[in-house]
């Protein structure tokens, strides 16, 4: 220990600290905090010089050298980085995290249906249940083929296979999908519907056919990556008048980006429902679409066209979306009977 100087605090300060060891100290900073004072006239000189002394201490120590007391586990610096008042604690200091608190979007932004933009790292479908759905045709399973309806067990596996292989033409093929003349899916149809699908489709407005498929009108979005995510299933019963009756209903969840800004990613998600006859015709198997309705999560609202015009974050609001926000990955419950409600519902995200 350096010789004591008159003029040298922190001399003065080790001499006087010098007294007293460690265990001491700790033992007088408890002391500290939990004696009582009895009333003056009660104190003994003694008792009241020690505490006086040992007050005198404490606050050399905090003033001068509170280092000492924090390597001791006794004050805690405060957090300010030293524009606060520093905290005498009792006990070992434990890190503990802050709340994570998620922003609530302000006013009815919040309604609308495009989710969290995810880092390019963790994929287009992270944070969202698509991640568990199949990729593309995968997900467009058939039921096994049976006997029904006066066509035969092969009849009705011929027709299931003609229907997967439309829902993969109208909501997967990436000709289709990038907006361009859907030449897969008009190969699929029947001849005469074949006619009618390719006369209508540059119509807008219900009579329009191009709202059959899924098709990013052009210049508004690119596709990201090639894997679409599908979900749901295709179920099969007997036809009045002869035949079978196939119902598709799925979710087809397609990440799209902004042309040339491919780190700006957003999900559209589909709710698809379709249903097919199969029967026989003069000897020959025929597959017609007889219904077809889509509903649309993440897309613009006021497009009448047929095409899909995504949503990304930032785009000015354009058309609300209706009714109550769903949540567009509940099939089951989250649109009960989708060919009867609106094509651009509001969502809880997606």
């Amino acid at each position: 220990m350096r010789p004591a100087d008159p003029d040298d605090i922190d001399a003065r300060f080790e001499a006087l600290v010098a007294q007293f060891d460690e265990d001491e100290i700790r033992r007088m900073t408890a002391a500290a905090g939990t004696t009582s004072f009895a009333p003056a006239r009660r104190r003994r000189p003694a008792v009241a010089a020690a505490i006086a002394g040992l007050v005198v201490l404490l606050g050399l120590v905090v003033v001068l050298r509170p280092d000492v007391l924090e390597k001791l586990g006794v004050v805690r610096p405060s957090a300010a980085g030293g524009g606060g008042e520093d905290v005498v604690v009792s006990g070992p200091v434990v890190a503990r995290p802050g709340p994570v608190l998620t922003p609530i979007p302000d006013g009815e932004e919040g309604l609308f249906d495009h989710g969290p933009v995810p880092a390019p790292s963790a994929g287009p479908f992270a944070g969202t249940p698509a991640t568990g759905y199949a990729d593309g045709e995968q997900g467009l399973v058939m039921p096994a083929a049976q006997a029904l309806g006066g066509l035969t067990e092969e009849e009705v596996g011929q027709a299931l296979l003609r229907v997967r292989r439309l829902l993969s033409a109208a909501h997967l093929d990436p000709a289709t999908v990038r907006g361009e003349r859907p030449e897969a899916f008009a190969r699929l149809l029947h001849p005469r519907q074949r006619e009618a699908f390719l006369r209508r489709l540059g119509d807008g407005g219900s009579t329009g056919t191009r709202s059959w498929l899924f098709s990013l009108a052009p210049g508004t979005a690119e596709p990201v990556g090639d894997v679409v995510k599908v979900s749901g299933e295709t179920t099969i019963a007997k036809r009045a008048g002869g035949g079978v009756t196939i119902t598709a209903d799925y979710l087809f969840v397609h990440p799209v980006s902004r042309p040339g800004a491919p780190l700006i990613v957003a999900r559209v998600v589909e709710h698809h429902r379709s249903e097919f006859s199969a029967y026989q015709e003069n000897g020959r198997l025929v597959v017609w679409l007889a219904t077809d309705n889509s509903t649309l999560f993440g897309a613009n609202c006021d497009a009448n066209d047929g095409f899909v015009h995504p949503r990304f974050p930032g785009d000015p609001q354009g058309a609300r979306p209706s009714g109550e926000p769903v949540d567009p990955y509940d099939r089951v419950s989250g649109l009960s009977g989708v060919s009867d409600g609106p094509r651009c519902p509001a969502a809880l995200g997606t």
